[in-house]
């Protein structure tokens, strides 16, 4: 498929009209129509955009391979205040500002299984629900050496009888996490986000976008990464929000 076939059938999936789309993101119905036709391309900061909204994966627009990856490579680092304003001015100034939202993620866990809490072992995988806008998403994550991670997710409709699937598999609340974020695209390769959580503090998130390597190369890249914008590699977090907000006051 071309750039605008593809466009055109995410927007279909999503039930949206091309005014729809042009409304939201302030651009006239011509132009959408233009992509859509392949005589012209949105610019890199709108891919981003329509990457957001359809919840795909940039090179997917760009260059048609999977519409999802089921991969995950990401780090995420706790921060200081003053380090996390430094790295928000550097993303203000270098990269693309996606947009900022308030995230809130309850996670479960079967109530027979306690969660890890030995430093000698590793959460290795966690189901969550968590709203981004007027949206509810079931996601799950697999972890492998903390490096990278399977990752599935679908939009929940109906929240009521997910609960009753929950209670019946004896599903229980393992913590909440609620955090604000800022969100950018960096050398059109990494989404670095930057979170705010309430009681934990202040972290940043950097997450792969565009794979050229397998996932253990690009991982190392992304260490790379980290070290030219000069933040410290033992903080790393391996364990996440949920596990801190459980242990948080133990």
């Amino acid at each position: 498929m071309t750039f605008g076939e593809r466009l055109k059938k995410l927007r279909m999936d999503k039930n949206m009209t091309q005014e729809e789309l042009a409304s939201v993101l302030f651009v006239s119905n011509k132009t959408v129509s233009s992509w859509e036709m392949d005589r012209t391309e949105p610019s890199m900061d709108l891919i981003i955009k329509l990457a957001d909204l359809f919840e795909c994966y940039y090179s997917y627009l760009i260059y048609g391979n999977s519409k999802k990856n089921d991969i995950e490579t990401e780090v995420k680092i706790k921060l200081e205040r003053n380090e996390f304003k430094d790295l928000e001015i550097l993303m203000n100034k270098d990269a693309i500002f996606i947009n900022e939202s308030r995230q809130v993620d309850t996670y479960y866990q079967p109530k027979y299984r306690k969660f890890l809490k030995n430093d000698d072992e590793e959460v290795e995988e966690w189901l969550r629900i968590g709203i981004r806008g007027n949206k509810k998403i079931l996601n799950y994550k697999h972890w492998y050496d903390n490096k990278y991670c399977d990752e599935f997710e679908v939009s929940i409709d109906d929240e009521e009888n997910l609960d009753k699937i929950f209670n019946i598999l004896d599903l229980g609340v393992i913590a909440v996490v609620d955090k604000t974020r800022k969100k950018y695209m960096y050398l059109d390769k990494y989404e670095v986000s930057l979170d705010y959580v309430e009681s934990l503090g202040y972290f940043v998130e950097i997450e792969v976008k565009e794979y050229s390597k397998d996932a253990i190369e690009e991982y190392d890249d992304l260490i790379n990464l980290i070290r030219k914008l000069n933040l410290n590699i033992a903080n790393i977090d391996k364990r996440g929000y949920p596990y801190h907000i459980i242990y948080k006051d133990v």
